[in-house]
């Protein structure tokens, strides 16, 4: 695996002609800090393309509706879960019937 690491290469002499230093290392040597695939390679994007719908749905709630930093504990927190699915669920039911609309008049 090759990282840049341009934050190290701050005191470097080059740094103003555009150069950047490149680390490699084996994922073998810290499994959890290295991974294989590296994020951003093709392999990685063909993974990503592979999970789950409820991967996905997960990652969205934590994303956009910040359910991966709340503070709120028992009954507040699963209000706010249940706010928040229900949220995602109205969004993705609007979205759908709005792009069925959208196909129909294409069609049409």
């Amino acid at each position: 695996m090759r990282f840049t690491r341009p934050k190290e290469c701050a005191t470097c002499p080059f740094q103003a002609d555009g150069c950047r230093k490149v680390f490699k290392f084996r994922v073998e040597e810290d499994v959890r800090r290295f991974t294989a695939p590296g994020r951003g390679s093709e392999k990685w994007a063909q993974l990503f393309k592979q999970r789950t719908a409820i991967e996905r749905v997960f990652a969205y709630l934590k994303l956009y509706l910040e359910l991966g930093s709340t503070r709120k504990l028992k009954k507040r927190a699963l209000m706010d879960v249940q706010l928040s699915c229900l949220t995602y669920n109205l969004c993705k039911l609007a979205l759908d019937r709005w792009n069925k609309t959208m196909l129909q008049s294409q069609v049409a």
